[in-house]
């Protein structure tokens, strides 16, 4: 259920074992053809699928939609927020819902600017918010394997206004896609070694503004998008996601243990969870 939309008394009503789940996306350009809210319509969207198949047991907090971009921000449309303020941002909205006795926490991130400072604040609140358990995860990295597949594009296919969130917000959000504005973009960087994309990271880590990379703000191949592809993005990273939880939290309402398509998969997550609870 959508946190926004309940009363103070539904809130209360629940139950203090519910997962909190906490969207993050930006409010940043998306090339020519793309809402500035690409992100956040995403996240938003993946987070209220999850709590359908997770029988509407989970809590959906609103989502953060202004934040880390600064990257972006030689294309008009972009706001964003410096890192202190993110992670304080995030910090503080899952300690308010502390405050009321919630302790279990998955903040699903679609934005690739996001990343570091997510894993920086989760890591923090592992030591100020022992209380509670936290999990960051990326979408089209914790499904990067399930999602390879359904890339039809060569490199660099798969990263910004590409393929894939083009394909989102045609599946999402059709009438916001602008059709005849759709262009591919993108400068390979020089070494293979900075090659990363969406699903991948380059091995090594250079970080420039995106015009350095672009001129429309595109980076990727949305000239293959498509509705049903985004359909088959959202059926292929929701089950993963669901997974997840039932790795970390098997008795939370909505969550039933061990009923993964993949076990082998459910225990890898629940592995790869625990080891960086540990770091």
């Amino acid at each position: 259920m959508r946190w926004s939309e309940m009363n103070s008394r539904q809130i209360d009503g629940r139950t203090r074992d519910s997962i909190c789940v906490l969207p993050i996306g930006a409010l940043e350009q998306h090339g020519p053809h793309l809402p500035v809210a690409t992100d956040t319509l995403i996240a938003e969207a993946m987070s209220c699928e999850l709590d359908a198949v997770c029988d509407e047991a989970l809590l959906v907090m609103p989502a953060l939609s202004i934040t880390c971009s600064l990257h972006h921000m030689a294309f008009a449309g972009t706001l964003t927020v410096d890192h202190n303020t993110f992670r304080a941002t995030v910090e503080q909205v899952l300690r308010s819902a502390a405050a009321h006795g919630f302790r279990r926490f998955f903040v699903l991130n679609a934005h690739g600017g996001n990343m570091a400072q997510g894993a920086a604040t989760i890591e923090e609140l592992a030591t100020t918010l022992p209380e509670c358990e936290v999990v960051f995860a990326t979408w089209f990295r914790a499904a990067a394997a399930e999602l390879r597949p359904l890339v039809q594009g060569a490199y660099p296919a798969v990263g910004h206004a590409c393929e894939f969130e083009t394909s989102l917000i045609m599946a999402i959000r059709p009438d916001l896609v602008n059709n005849k504005a759709i262009i591919d973009g993108g400068i390979v960087p020089e070494s293979h070694l900075l090659r990363g994309d969406m699903l991948s990271g380059a091995p090594v880590t250079r970080s420039l503004p995106f015009d350095n990379i672009t001129t429309s703000g595109v980076w990727g191949k949305p000239s293959l998008a498509s509705a049903q592809k985004g359909r088959s993005i959202l059926d292929t990273t929701i089950p993963v996601l669901k997974n997840l939880l039932a790795a970390y939290w098997p008795d939370a309402p909505g969550i039933v243990s061990n009923t993964s398509t993949n076990g082998e998969q459910t225990e890898l997550l629940c592995s790869v969870v625990c080891e960086s609870d540990k770091e």
